[in-house]
């Protein structure tokens, strides 16, 4: 820890107009589409190295061919989330790829429609094996690499019904919300101790984003029900007091600036793109 806290500030407040993600590397796990992908295009255009993990091959070549044709640096890792060894492979091959990385960002998930007299256990398994457990284990071998850089980042993709939960309906998803939910307090937990390490820890927490897996879980279920899908995106959408879906380069956007120097004074935040829905 800095012993001479205004010095520290004043340093960081000189330095803020110049910062970017150039000169750092990125492990991205869940990369290949939707937000992920975004996310990992505005990364290495910020000047981020850029390691895409996914158990999603196809897509994730492309994602780092498109990010190559900008002349830009990536590389594809493929992974399955839902074992832990191969979290730890993970890490490691992103460590050995560009000889470090200082950014770690958990943006897996699954997505399993259900209140709690509809939930079934291998859905149940599955959504909190890849969107928390992954998380979790995830962070502990990051941060010895993040450590050994310097310092670093780590974010979180939570939700907004990690803030708010949706109304009891047969499409709400208990298990996704107490998933979201235990991510930020997951990031609370280790906040205060990864601080001595120069690692800071924050959530990102989006609303209705129309990615790959928004579309399995809200548009092709509203399809098999009969319900016109111009229908459901509506009804999501005005859930918030945008009255609109939110796009995945926003988040992204934000994604960028919490894990960049410019948000050097930022760490245990749930950061909502919600279109104001956790705030009402």
């Amino acid at each position: 820890m800095n012993e001479d806290p205004i010095g520290t500030y004043q340093e960081t407040h000189s330095n803020l107009e110049a910062a970017s993600l150039g000169g750092k590397v990125a492990l991205i796990a869940g990369a290949a589409t939707g937000i992920g992908r975004a996310g990992a295009q505005l990364f290495a255009r910020e000047g981020a190295k850029v390691i895409v993990a996914d158990i999603n091959d196809k897509d994730g070549q492309q994602t780092v061919t498109e990010i190559k044709k900008q002349g830009n640096d990536a590389t594809f890792v493929h992974v399955d989330l839902s074992y832990v060894h191969e979290i730890e492979k993970m890490v490691n091959t992103a460590a050995e790829i560009y000889g470090h990385f200082d950014i770690f960002w958990h943006n897996a998930g699954v997505f399993f429609p259900g209140h709690i007299e509809l939930i079934e256990e291998q859905n149940y398994d599955k959504e909190m094996a890849i969107g928390l457990k992954a998380a979790i284990f995830g962070t502990k071998f990051a941060i010895p690499v993040i450590r050994q850089s310097g310092g670093g980042s780590i974010l979180y993709t939570s939700s907004m019904v990690g803030l708010k939960p949706n109304p009891y309906n047969p499409k709400y998803s208990l298990t996704h919300s107490i998933e979201k939910g235990a991510l930020i307090m997951l990031m609370r937990c280790v906040v205060e101790p990864l601080i001595n390490y120069n690692i800071r820890v924050n959530c990102v927490c989006p609303g209705p984003v129309y990615t790959p897996l928004w579309e399995r879980a809200m548009v092709i279920p509203a399809k098999e029900l009969g319900i016109d899908p111009n229908v459901a995106i509506k009804t999501a959408a005005d859930r918030s007091p945008m009255k609109r879906l939110i796009a995945d380069e926003e988040i992204a956007t934000a994604a960028t600036f919490l894990v960049s120097d410019k948000a050097r004074g930022v760490t245990g935040v749930a950061f909502p793109v919600d279109g104001g829905f956790s705030a009402v």
